[in-house]
C-alpha cells in the first residue's frame, strides 16, 4: 500500500508479538504504524478516524472463537474471506447502514475448466447478491476456493450499538 502512495497507515492486532515482530520488520517503513489493539474495542480512536478499513482473517478468527455472534457483531460495530452466505448476514445489518459489494477473485494460478461454459467475467466489476447473500441463480463460481471480498460503504448516519444486544440487532 505504501509504494502504492497511501502515507498513514494504522495496523492493529491484539497479539503483542504479531505487533513486535512487524514493527521491526518494516521499521524502515515511516507510513506505517502498529498498535496492539482489540477489535471489539477500538474506543481509543475517535469515529471517523478511518477512510476504510481492511480485514485480513481477524473476521473469520473471532467467528472461530466462543461467542462467535457477540464477537463478531463488536467488531463490525467498530469498523473477508468466506462465503457470501455466512459473511452477509454478519455485515447486512440494518444497524450498521452499509452498501455491499461483492467481488470474487479466483486463486492465484487458478485455470477454468476447459469445457466451461460460463461467459468471461471481470474481475473488476462487483458481483451482484440477494439480501441474504445468496449469488444470482446463474452465477456459475468457477473456483470454490475463490477469495470473497466485501467492500462496505456507510449510507447512512451511524447508530449507537453500546446499549445494544448483539442477538437483538435486526437483520
Amino acid at each position: 500500500m505504501v509504494k502504492d502512495g497511501y502515507e498513514d497507515i494504522m495496523n492493529i492486532d491484539i497479539s503483542s508479538v504479531a505487533i513486535d515482530m512487524m514493527r521491526r520488520k518494516y521499521e524502515q517503513v515511516p507510513q506505517m504504524k502498529y498498535m496492539k489493539m482489540d477489535v471489539r474495542d477500538m474506543s481509543f480512536f475517535p469515529d471517523d478516524s478511518f477512510h476504510s478499513v481492511i480485514d485480513k482473517g481477524t473476521l473469520d478468527s473471532l467467528m472461530c472463537g466462543n461467542n462467535a455472534p457477540i464477537s463478531a457483531v463488536n467488531m463490525l460495530g467498530e469498523i473477508t474471506y468466506g462465503d457470501p452466505t455466512v459473511r452477509i448476514p454478519h455485515l447486512n445489518r440494518s444497524v450498521y447502514s452499509w452498501k455491499i459489494e461483492l467481488y470474487i477473485i479466483p486463486r492465484p494460478g487458478f485455470q477454468k475448466p476447459a469445457d466451461s461454459a460460463s461467459s468471461a467475467k471481470s474481475f473488476l466489476e462487483p458481483v451482484p447478491i440477494t439480501e441474504k447473500g445468496q449469488l444470482p441463480a446463474d452465477y456459475v463460481l468457477e473456483d470454490p476456493d475463490s477469495h470473497f471480498i466485501y467492500i462496505c460503504k456507510k449510507t447512512g448516519e451511524p447508530i449507537d450499538l453500546s446499549n445494544k444486544s448483539p442477538y437483538s440487532l435486526s437483520l
